[in-house]
């Protein structure tokens, strides 16, 4: 049977979480793929940031095999998803050439993650393209390991969830749910405070940023907070607990 010169053999697509930020959080099977693979594809924020996500692999990774993605922070739907496209068609082209490619990101791939959108859109040029997601320790699951604090029990209820732009969104959710994990706080650490504090929560809180790095914060009274705005930012998590958990 002919071959056809022109044959593309196209390689394979990883994405892959990395974790918390600790480097002993990565998985075995993330070691593995990373060592293999041709590129590494690693997100950053803008061209003078560094990139997170490659910290936690660096020891794994040599920068020879690493291509940058720049994803600026905004929330411009249109500027995102022209982002987004261009970042696929990026990778798109060395899976072409017969790369086998992987992009990596924090935490787990589909849990408030880039790599949703990207692979969606990576989908959409090739639907035959063989994608293998690799899961990642979530930054949900560290803080609860960080204050060995139960996330559910029982018949208890569970939501992991963005901050509210309404606070009085959140004592709904307190009001539904024995336990909430808040994400992506950024600058509303202060009034979230007040708030929990306002409604008698304070005992019932837990504050964690970039876990498992060097930066590590980790606070339980959250008096501490308030004034400390370097507290703050897109890696802080908080667990609250309808009520205080006795053991």
């Amino acid at each position: 049977m002919a071959t056809t010169i022109n044959q593309i053999v196209k390689g394979d697509f990883y994405g892959i979480g990395v974790g918390p930020g600790d480097p002993e959080l990565l998985t075995i099977k993330a070691q593995r793929i990373l060592q293999k693979v041709d590129i590494v594809f690693t997100p950053k924020a803008s061209i003078a940031a560094d990139s997170f996500a490659f910290e936690i692999i660096k020891e794994y990774v040599h920068e020879s095999r690493v291509e940058t993605i720049i994803f600026p922070m905004t929330k411009n739907k249109t500027k995102l998803k022209k982002i987004w496209k261009d970042a696929a068609k990026q990778i798109y082209q060395k899976i072409c050439e017969g790369k086998n490619v992987a992009f990596i990101t924090i935490g787990d791939p589909f849990i408030y993650s880039t790599y949703n959108y990207l692979l969606r859109h990576l989908i959409n040029l090739d639907n035959t393209i063989n994608v293998c997601t690799v899961p990642g320790i979530s930054v949900v699951n560290a803080i609860a390991s960080l204050f060995n604090v139960p996330l559910a029990e029982g018949e208890d209820r569970l939501i992991v969830t963005s901050l509210p732009s309404h606070l009085s969104e959140l004592k709904k959710l307190i009001g539904q749910f024995e336990t909430v994990v808040l994400l992506k706080i950024g600058k509303n650490l202060k009034p979230l405070v007040e708030f929990l504090k306002k409604n008698g929560y304070e005992n019932n809180a837990y504050f964690a940023r970039h876990i498992g790095c060097s930066s590590q914060v980790v606070v339980k009274n959250l008096s501490e907070l308030i004034d400390d705005k370097k507290e703050a930012g897109y890696m802080s998590t908080m667990i609250i607990r309808r009520c205080e958990r006795k053991i």
